[in-house]
């Protein structure tokens, strides 16, 4: 993955973080909330390392 398709799908997972976050505490699913997490630090990791080449 280049650096612009590993920006826009940051984008894309913030988007769909905030998205969660606005719910209700009770209604928000938790499941999604971590994995989107999960991939979102992955992601930055890529990032911090193709920007460091």
């Amino acid at each position: 993955m280049n650096i612009k398709e590993i920006e826009a799908k940051i984008v894309e997972l913030k988007g769909k973080q905030s998205e969660i976050i606005s719910k209700k505490k009770a209604d928000r699913d938790a499941a999604a909330l971590e994995a989107i997490r999960k991939e979102l630090n992955e992601l930055k990791a890529q990032a911090t390392s193709a920007y460091a080449k």
